[in-house]
């Protein structure tokens, strides 16, 4: 099957890796794989074809992208951003190109303009249905990781160290974290955080989140590395990972400390809640109560014993149900009932 794997706006983010991961088990799968991206971008994708959008207007990128189709005559394009998504609902009426829309989070409305969508978790497929949406083009594919790292026992470090990483942004709960440090500074622990992290435009960036560790008293607590760009130099020193996102439909950050080995504490979010078994593969907080994460946090270093145990059921369940094995047979059984 000929495929074209598009994204407009790429990230070193969730929905770039997805989109990555789609190309390497597609491609590993045996299809014809090409790229759409935009000429914006400075990361480089791993493809025999790749085709970039000029952006410099929407109404010719919808033509170039036209354009392209008749070039590369795909079965399939699958959309990986909102941009993309409209188009396909002029493009449909001058091409026989089954779309895909993959929904990365709950604003799914975009998605309705293409052939079928791909959510990625059961809530989000389910409103994607209420909206009138025919349910049996409506899928469910929930992310998945490489797991290319043998399962590894950790032991807390003295003191131990907490790490954070993803977008620059008030959802993913940078602040909760550091009002969490405030209270367990103020309770006796020590500890180190490690923040990784990278900027978007129109939210807020790197002075904010280190006037928060300020306001909090834990400045001289906090290691600052900006972008992770190698996340296993970056989880093989910390012990506990924290994701305090007030909005998460996945968290795909969430499968990466399962895979490094690292005992996660998510919020109660969507995807904390799925891929989460409180206190058999990690733990959950109450959303946006860093008293409760703070609790969280002191129950692991009280109870250090049960490090060992938590860690290996999420690493055991991240082989089992989110490995490139998982998504390569998800992936074939989408695409025979797309061709049928």
């Amino acid at each position: 099957m000929k495929i074209l794997n598009a994204i407009h706006a790429q990230s070193i983010g969730g929905v770039d890796q997805v989109f990555r991961n789609y190309t390497e088990i597609l491609t590993t799968n045996g299809h014809e794989v090409a790229l759409l991206i935009s000429k914006n971008g400075n990361e480089k994708y791993d493809a025999q074809k790749v085709f970039k959008l000029k952006n410099f207007n929407q109404i010719f990128d919808c033509f170039y992208l036209f354009a392209i189709l008749l070039r590369f005559r795909p079965d399939v394009i699958i959309c990986h951003s909102n941009r993309l998504m409209k188009w396909m609902r002029i493009l449909k009426f001058f091409s026989s190109v089954k779309s895909v829309a993959v929904n990365h989070g709950i604003s799914f409305k975009n998605s309705l303009h293409c052939d079928y969508v791909i959510s990625i978790n059961q809530q989000i497929a389910d409103l994607v249905s209420a909206a009138g949406f025919d349910k049996t083009k409506s899928l469910v594919l929930p992310n998945a990781i490489k797991v290319d790292q043998e399962y590894q026992k950790k032991v807390l470090k003295n003191p131990p160290k907490i790490g954070i990483y993803g977008r620059l942004e008030p959802r993913k709960g940078f602040d909760i974290l550091m009002k969490a440090g405030e209270i367990l500074a103020k309770n006796g622990r020590d500890f180190r955080f490690k923040i990784g992290g990278f900027e978007v435009p129109g939210s807020y960036g790197w002075p904010v989140v280190k006037d928060s560790a300020k306001n909090h008293e834990i400045f001289e607590k906090c290691e600052f590395v900006g972008t992770v760009l190698d996340k296993k130099i970056f989880f093989e020193d910390v012990d506990i990972f924290c994701v305090p996102s007030r909005e998460e439909p996945f968290g795909l950050v969430i499968l990466e400390g399962f895979l490094f080995s690292t005992l996660v504490i998510s919020s109660d979010s969507d995807g904390g809640k799925f891929l989460i078994e409180h206190e058999k593969n990690g733990l959950l907080f109450a959303n946006g109560d860093p008293v409760d994460l703070a609790k969280k946090i002191e129950n692991i270093l009280d109870n250090s014993g049960i490090y060992p145990t938590l860690t290996n059921q999420a690493y055991l369940r991240l082989e089992k149900e989110f490995s490139f094995d998982f998504l390569s047979r998800e992936m074939k059984k989408i695409l025979k009932k797309i061709s049928q």
